[in-house]
């Protein structure tokens, strides 16, 4: 199917849909949808300078073409099965927020083709979404659409007037099993594992060798148009990348604090734009608790680099990319925030230990506008995962001639959580 026609089809269905929200909030059905649309459409405009592998089957009878995209951070970002046997096609598709981390978000599109005997054309389509239930719970089927129309000899196939048919989840015959979820989800990333055993179709980064000794991309953090990512390095010394890379977790950490730099890179030329002043030690995006989670504005031109952990956060940066492309600096946002949201809440603020602020619910604008969250949490005693206060902050990085600053910092209570 045409992605224009896609596109169309995506534009049907979130319409109605509410801004989306950050992960780390609980996210209504349709935020959930809409945030799944736009990565979507993110990474149908990245396919062409993303590497790609294919394989072709042919020993079932039917034609069976296998095709999985990777960014320059080496993400899977979209998996596609086609089966052709005769006039007969079967397209599958899935995408996701992060493979890695499929029960964030995952999309998964069916559409199967049956001629008939008159040269008319049945079309059904299926469109499952994956992401957080009602009543909790990760990796659930949140919602799924279906579609099926008849069309004439030579009509255009093209679905997009076809009004959509909500499926009732609450019945037991339409909610997959435990098992069947599982398989699902894990179904893009075994197949996608395979298909990188042979030879890349296609790789417009094999030939660019740019800053590629000096970091290591930390996976799930490309911007929305995987021009750029942030990576791990070290400052003023070569890397043994080889004595850095750990089996068990499959990336490359270092557990040594001295020299780490976390570094904007792009992607296309292999370049180090800037240091983003945040430390994190790894490439994965997850170590148990501690967590790098970078939000960048939906123009890839602003983001917020967040080093997450269970009661607080270890770190929280902002920084800008401006053309060139080059890197117009960093704030740190902990270091910036801390005192002003102690100082609102009227509450003692330990200047050596920067307080002890959990950030999350990050969203970034492409003017530079930041609108986060900020609560202190109670890590020990009979308090302990208790709140003690919680505070909506809203910034804006602002670039300056000494480098990047944030301005128009307004604060407002939230209520504690339960």
């Amino acid at each position: 199917m045409k992605r224009d026609t896609l596109i169309a089809l995506w534009v049907v269905v979130i319409g109605i849909c509410a801004l989306a929200c950050s992960r780390a909030a609980a996210m209504s059905v349709e935020e959930q949808v809409k945030m799944l649309a736009a990565r979507y459409g993110q990474v149908e405009e990245q396919l062409a300078r993303s590497v790609r592998y294919s394989s072709k089957d042919e020993s079932s009878g039917a034609t069976i073409v296998r095709q999985a995209w990777f960014n320059g951070s080496d993400d899977l970002i979209k998996l596609a099965v086609e089966s052709r046997n005769g006039a007969r096609r079967e397209l599958t598709e899935y995408f996701a927020l992060d493979f890695q981390n499929d029960y964030d978000g995952m999309f998964m599109l069916v559409r199967k083709e049956t001629p008939g005997p008159d040269g008319s054309v049945l079309v059904e389509e299926s469109r499952k979404y994956f992401g957080e239930g009602k009543e909790g719970g990760n990796g659930v089927l949140i919602r799924e659409l279906r579609k099926s129309a008849q069309f004439k000899p030579g009509e255009s196939t093209d679905t997009v007037r076809t009004p959509n048919v909500t499926v009732d989840l609450g019945k037991k015959s339409t909610r997959p099993t435990e098992d069947q979820l599982r398989e699902t989800l894990n179904a893009p990333t075994n197949t996608a594992e395979e298909l990188r055993k042979s030879t890349p179709e296609f790789d417009p980064f094999a030939n660019v060798k740019g800053d590629s000794d000096k970091y290591r991309v930390i996976h799930g953090s490309a911007s929305p148009d995987g021009r750029f990512a942030i990576a791990l390095g070290f400052a003023n010394k070569p890397v043994d990348w080889d004595a850095l890379y750990d089996k068990e977790t499959e990336s490359y950490y270092t557990e040594d604090d001295e020299g780490i730099r976390n570094y904007v890179v792009d992607l296309a030329q292999k370049k180090i734009l800037g240091e983003t002043g945040a430390a994190w030690p790894g490439t994965r995006r997850r170590y148990n608790h501690p967590e790098c989670i970078v939000t960048w504005s939906s123009n890839s031109s602003f983001f917020v680099e967040l080093l997450a952990n269970k009661w607080s956060s270890d770190d929280c940066v902002g920084g800008k990319i401006v053309s060139g492309p080059k890197f117009a600096g960093a704030v740190n946002l902990l270091k910036a925030l801390s005192p002003k949201i102690y100082s609102f809440v009227k509450k003692p603020f330990n200047r050596e230990e920067g307080g002890a602020l959990s950030f999350h619910n990050e969203k970034v604008t492409n003017d530079g506008a930041v609108d986060m969250e900020a609560a202190e949490y109670v890590s020990s005693g009979d308090r302990k995962g208790d709140t003690n206060f919680r505070v909506n902050a809203r910034l804006r990085l602002h670039e300056t001639p000494q480098g990047l600053s944030i301005e128009g910092v307004k604060m407002r209570r939230l209520p504690n959580e339960q």
